[in-house]
């Protein structure tokens, strides 16, 4: 089976997708499956367990600041974004080999799951250099300021906050260059085939339409990650509720991905819409056989 992204699934595990309610997710990309993933760790530790303590005012779970448990907390989160910022990264590529370099078969699925691997191995390191091997610092929710920081008393140097600005400063550069080629890849074939064939202007508009919803996506990953750059710098001391910008933000871009895919993206549509459809059957079939097995019984009766 090969989707329309250039991803190729196998036979069986096409069967086991179709038969779940992760299909229309696997459907867009599989790409896509683990940039959710990662929207959901960092949702859990931004509405489970940081909304929690700014709401009680106390360290909920933990009870303590730089707890075992919270540190592995900042952990799951930081791991998470990390994850985020390579998938953005693969998300360009994707569209960038599909569209400006027209290599279809690059990202099959054995090649994505390989990987993938690698990347959820490089993100995992990553994570525990910043909690666990850097003498400073490490990054924890902190209901104090309602929001991320890293622990940094004695003023350091920080190299896990320069690991993560690494990370989105690759991330962005990278991801930016890549959709400046396919906007201008697709601009261009846009005006080659614009009075020539139908099917192909169409196509080059659906083109455009994904790009801006990955374009738009990525817009949310920039202002969190800078402004959780700029605001300590910026904000005057003992007003930190402009701080809870940054948690608010992780929320909006947590949550972009899968609302642009359900409100904008219409394979995502028509794939929940042809689920739906075919539940409603099922049930309508039982119904139907339980009404005609009891009217037999009756007859016999």
């Amino acid at each position: 089976m090969v989707l329309g992204n250039g991803l190729i699934l196998p036979i069986p595990f096409f069967h086991f997708l179709e038969s779940s309610h992760l299909f229309p997710v696997f459907r867009l990309a599989f790409i896509a499956f683990f940039n959710i993933i990662s929207d959901l760790l960092q949702l859990f530790v931004t509405c489970f367990y940081l909304s929690a303590s700014i709401m009680a005012d106390r360290y909920v779970i933990t009870g303590d600041r730089m707890n075992r448990l919270a540190v592995i907390f900042g952990w799951i989160f930081i791991n998470a974004w990390y994850m985020e910022c390579l998938v953005q990264i693969v998300m360009a590529a994707n569209r960038f080999c599909i569209i400006t370099l027209k290599q279809y078969h690059i990202f099959t699925f054995k090649f994505t799951m390989w990987l993938f691997v690698i990347l959820i191995s490089i993100t995992t390191f990553s994570a525990v250099c910043t909690q666990y091997l850097f003498p400073c610092c490490v990054f924890i929710s902190d209901h104090t300021i309602m929001s991320f920081m890293f622990v940094n008393p004695d003023n350091s140097y920080s190299y896990s906050n320069l690991m993560l600005v690494s990370y989105d400063i690759f991330c962005t550069s990278t991801s930016t260059l890549c959709y400046i080629s396919v906007f201008f890849s697709i601009r261009n074939s846009y005006k080659e085939v614009s009075h020539v064939r139908s099917n192909q202007n169409n196509k080059a508009n659906k083109d455009i339409k994904y790009l801006l919803q990955f374009v738009f996506i990525s817009v949310f990953y920039i202002f969190t990650w800078v402004l959780f750059e700029i605001l300590p710098h910026i904000v005057p001391a003992g007003q930190v509720e402009w701080f809870s910008v940054v948690p608010v933000l992780v929320t909006l871009n947590c949550s972009s991905n899968s609302v642009i895919y359900l409100c904008v993206n219409r394979e995502v549509q028509k794939s929940i819409q042809f689920a739906w459809s075919r539940s409603k059957v099922s049930i309508s079939k039982v119904s139907t056989n339980a009404t005609n097995a009891q009217s037999s019984a009756a007859v016999d009766n």
